[in-house]
């Protein structure tokens, strides 16, 4: 029991012992410790079942109020509800935690995830429910050279009712020096800003670094933290770091106490951390030249994980350096500790300037309005070049014009009239769809490469079942000689198409009988007043007339026609 006494206080887990084997978590409930002396394994055998190896009856111990048992298992403690069976669900973040005795408000920003490979070890939703129960109102992650882990933090953020901050750790590199930043949205356009960041990183620097024009042109929308050991190139460049705040919204220097088993490490950052504040601070004002604000990177959820990091180093490089015990989610009274153990009290108002250090972590998690809209599907768009746009005008008409081409090159003089059934088909569902730019894109990355002796296959997976990607030249399979499905690459249903009750567009037709109709986007239609509509209406779905709409019906227009007839001038910017 003591044991299990220690991994709750170790853990701050709120608790009361309530005999020998039993305790009481606040907010969870009553805990029975399992007893395995005597026994070799926390399993055993009944029958031609496994079960765990509990030597009390559940329901005796239900009976008692007791809800849940608590087991030791390699070097953590491990939990499981009686009512709803066995599972290795590992003592943490569970109850009500120990208050701490500070009240600063305070966000973390310096998490590190799994998608930093071979670094950083939790999964997100992991980190969330930690801070969750540690209190905290948002979350923020800093990963080296990887978005990945960005949008499953919105992810899970959202779903536990927390704010996300989507941030991103790189190397600047000017005139030969290089100093690490670290970069959080505020908004959307900060958003797109930091994706460019990232692609001048792994995609257009050899290096894996940023210059310092790139980061200059998209510093809008986002905040800018110097990392710990930046301060002697932030005084050496003054101009830039001048240049820089003119630029984003904000920038700070990064204040990690956290120690290392080196005391070379612990040293440097020391060093550059003193320096800060010397060169940076003007004591007469108060005021700082780059405010600091306290991150701590964090690269595993709790101390006790701390291995993990050398292992995945080890992995990845056959070393680990820059070992550290103390690079985990700590909470505020720990990093008020570092803190007061490193700053002297007599020249400074440590809780001052801990309180303005943590104050700027609120400031950039409630500036954080950037987030991925997942409630629509963004399909990429084609650039034409002048000449297509030329002979085409626009890309719906430049794709219908390629499948014509193929369509005379390529397709038997005998069986036009089945491939054209087959050819219209698959239009549709691909104009339905909204792919016929994302069409054009593969056209355009195909043929290019061929044309300069890269090698193209014939055709992968489940494309070779398209007929319009055989017309366009994207692969050399005639899906209808080989009896291929075209289903197989993009079934109508899961892209969103179902069968049902719309209104089609069919052309124009005579008449001299029709009502006007002015569309909500600003469209004027006509329709012959027997035309029959699809519409909502006070939220059903009904048949009318054309001449027995009344105004504020939803016109449950076929997708085809929304997208390339309604909306066509807005869909090209006309």
């Amino acid at each position: 029991m003591n044991e299990l006494h220690e991994w709750l206080e170790a853990h701050r887990i709120a608790y009361r012992p309530i005999d020998c084997e039993v305790v009481e978590i606040q907010g969870l409930g009553k805990l029975f410790l399992a007893d395995f002396s005597g026994v070799e394994s926390i399993f055993r055998v009944k029958g031609a079942e496994v079960e765990f190896n509990l030597m009390e009856r559940p329901e005796v111990l239900l009976a008692e109020g007791i809800e849940y048992v608590a087991f030791p298992f390699g070097d953590n403690w491990y939990y499981y509800s009686l009512r709803e069976g066995f599972a290795l669900n590992i003592l943490k973040y569970v109850g009500r935690r120990v208050p701490c005795k500070r009240r600063t408000p305070f966000v973390n920003l310096g998490i590190h995830t799994p998608y930093e490979l071979l670094n950083a070890s939790g999964d997100v939703s992991l980190w969330v429910r930690k801070a969750v129960w540690m209190g905290h109102t948002a979350l923020g992650i800093c990963d080296r050279n990887t978005m990945g882990a960005t949008l499953a933090l919105q992810k899970a953020c959202g779903k536990a009712g927390i704010r996300s901050v989507i941030g991103y750790t790189c190397t600047l590199a000017h005139e030969g020096k290089k100093v690490e930043v670290k970069i959080y949205c505020q908004s959307q356009r900060g958003l797109r800003n930091l994706l460019r960041i990232q692609k001048a990183v792994m995609v257009d620097a050899a290096d894996a670094t940023v210059s310092l024009p790139e980061l200059l042109r998209r510093g809008e929308g986002n905040v800018l933290v110097f990392g710990k050991l930046a301060p002697r190139w932030m005084e050496k460049n003054l101009h830039a770091v001048k240049a820089l705040r003119e630029t984003f919204d904000n920038v700070f220097y990064q204040v990690d106490l956290s120690e290392y088993k080196a005391e070379r490490l612990d040293a440097e950052v020391l060093k550059a951390t003193a320096h800060f504040f010397h060169a940076f601070y003007d004591e007469r004002n108060d005021s700082f030249l780059v405010e600091p604000i306290l991150i701590a990177d964090c690269y595993y959820p709790d101390k006790d994980d701390a291995r993990t990091k050398i292992v995945l180093n080890k992995i990845a490089t056959g070393a680990a350096h820059a070992q550290s015990n103390d690079q985990y989610f700590k909470d505020i009274d720990e990093h008020y500790a570092a803190v007061c153990a490193l700053f002297d009290g007599k020249r400074w108002d440590t809780d001052a300037l801990f309180e303005r250090m943590c104050r700027h972590t609120v400031e950039i998690a409630e500036g954080a309005e950037a987030r991925y809209q997942t409630e629509r599907n963004y399909m990429p768009r084609y650039d034409m070049t002048a000449e297509e746009r030329r002979r085409y005008g626009d890309t719906h008409t430049m794709f219908l014009s390629l499948l014509e081409e193929g369509f005379s090159k390529l397709v038997p003089a005998e069986q036009k009239d089945k491939y054209r059934k087959r050819l219209d088909k698959e239009i549709y569902i691909l104009e339905s769809t909204d792919n016929i730019d994302y069409m054009l894109v593969q056209y355009d990355t195909v043929n290019w490469a061929r044309r300069n002796g890269i090698l193209v296959g014939c055709g992968r997976g489940s494309a070779g079942g398209c007929l319009a990607l055989y017309l366009l030249g994207i692969t050399l399979i005639d899906p209808i000689r080989y009896n291929l499905l075209f289903e197989r690459f993009l079934l109508p249903e899961r892209a969103g198409l179902y069968p049902a009750k719309a209104t089609k567009l069919v052309g124009t037709i005579a008449s001299t009988s029709y009502v006007k109709l002015c569309l909500s986007n600003g469209q004027t239609v006509l329709f012959d007043r027997d035309a029959r509509l699809a519409v909502r209406r006070d939220e059903k779905q009904i048949e009318v007339y054309a001449d027995e709409l009344w105004e504020g019906d939803d016109i449950l227009f076929d997708n085809r026609d929304l997208l390339f007839e309604i909306n066509k001038d807005m869909r090209y910017g006309r």
